[in-house]
């Protein structure tokens, strides 16, 4: 049975990967969250059999020595084939890019790009030590458009991909694979629900793409496209594609 880290688990795409993964009946999770109250909301959306899978950890795996110790702790209990970084935080805006404040620009870059370093860091080498890891994030399509009033967003974003390029780059016969999963769109998500359009990718969506990238290597979402390790999840088409995109080739 593989194991897979969900960092950030308890938010709303979390949720979704953690029930994808779950679900596959295939997998133990190692679920990481910032507050022990959250976690202890995760399990109990799960039945007594999905909860037998599931492992929690407090910490902040978007924190440098957190991270570190939750990877300590990951590693005791036996390592782990795969890890899912759900970090950061949702749609963001402040104002014009001008107008932030030092502490602003830092924090919120902290918040959704250096977090994503900081897991990394930590987890890259453990999944070092499993042949045939995967390292997946999770980004957005911010990072392709400016969006006026929301702009640290978009630099954040933009800067996780070339993270993750790098990352690929530098991990090239070394493993794990390393990919980003782009949701190039807004989320369904049970914090947006009440706004969501009928077109926007649920959690569970995401969920199922993700645990299925680093459970079989590859997907079957219709609205694919690859991008060496970036993979670009958009709406799903109104008429199926004929043809599985394959998701294997990461570009290294």
């Amino acid at each position: 049975m593989k194991t897979v880290i969900v960092a950030g688990a308890a938010g709303g795409i979390g949720r979704g990967i953690v029930g994808a993964l779950l679900g596959s009946g295939e997998v133990r999770v190692i679920a990481t969250s910032r507050t022990e109250e959250r976690l202890a909301e995760l399990r109990a959306g799960f039945d007594s059999q999905a909860q037998s899978r599931m492992l929690t950890i407090r910490g902040d795996a978007g924190n440098f020595a957190s991270a570190e110790d939750i990877v300590a702790q990951v590693r005791a209990l036996g390592g782990a084939d795969a890890a899912i970084a759900s970090l950061g935080r949702g749609f963001w805006s402040s104002g014009p890019i001008l107008d932030l404040a030092p502490g602003e620009w830092r924090s919120v870059l902290d918040e959704m790009l250096t977090s994503h370093f900081a897991f990394a860091r930590a987890a890259i080498p453990l999944l070092r030590e499993r042949a045939g890891s995967t390292y997946l994030a999770l980004g957005g399509g911010a990072a392709y458009a400016p969006v006026p009033g929301a702009g640290l967003m978009s630099i954040a974003a933009a800067g996780q991909l070339m993270l993750t390029r790098v990352l690929a780059a530098e991990s090239s016969g070394t493993g794990p694979r390393i990919l980003e999963l782009v949701v190039n769109g807004p989320a369904n998500t049970p914090e947006s629900r009440n706004v969501a359009g009928a077109k926007w990718m649920t959690d569970g969506d995401i969920g199922t793409v993700a645990a299925d990238l680093v459970l079989r290597g590859s997907t079957s979402w219709p609205s694919l496209r690859t991008n060496g390790p970036l993979l670009i999840m958009d709406e799903a088409p109104a008429q199926p594609l004929s043809k599985t995109p394959d998701t294997t080739d990461d570009g290294r």
